[in-house]
């Protein structure tokens, strides 16, 4: 790609991931994209077919970010792997269930199952670790399944991490 094609891919990706992300604005326009990255539409369009396409390279984009950082808190072997387990399942949750909602909501058919998997893999690897006769990956599955943003639609945000963090603990064990 082009200098110049990628520094543009990067301006409309960093403004639509501080408007719909960062800033919660609902519906907000390919139009009101362009005009914020300084692009045309049709630069927009010839990077991203529709607003779907956008909102995917979007979700893409930070997931994969999310996914370095996480791997260099899960190989921090000096921290004990419980206390990577949590640091990792607050990792997951403000991710998906901050960070990553809006553009989950705008997907017409939401999350895609294997866009979770290494994290869920992931996940199991630490819980064998801490405890090798666990079913880790039914474990990891319930841990998963106790993040999905359906529930801070009925809880408070603070209370529904809180207890997905302390399910964990107490799932696993420790803290």
């Amino acid at each position: 790609m082009r200098a110049d094609a990628e520094r543009n891919r990067a301006a409309i990706l960093a403004v639509a991931g501080r408007l719909i992300c960062d800033d919660k604005l609902d519906n907000v326009s390919m139009d009101d994209i362009a005009a914020a990255a300084g692009v045309g539409k049709g630069t927009l369009f010839r990077r991203f077919d529709d607003r779907e396409g956008l909102i995917r390279a979007l979700f893409d984009d930070r997931t994969s970010r999310a996914w370095a950082a996480a791997c260099d808190l899960v190989g921090d072997t000096t921290v004990p792997a419980e206390e990577r387990i949590l640091a990792y399942v607050a990792t997951v949750f403000d991710l998906t269930a901050v960070e990553l909602q809006p553009l989950v909501r705008a997907l017409p058919d939401g999350c895609q199952a294997e866009t979770w998997a290494p994290w869920r893999a992931l996940l199991a690897e630490l819980i064998s670790h801490v405890d090798p006769d666990a079913d880790a990956e039914f474990l990891t599955m319930a841990i998963f399944a106790s993040m999905r943003t359906e529930i801070t639609d009925m809880i408070a945000l603070p209370r529904h991490r809180d207890g997905v963090l302390a399910l964990t603990a107490r799932t696993l064990g420790i803290g």
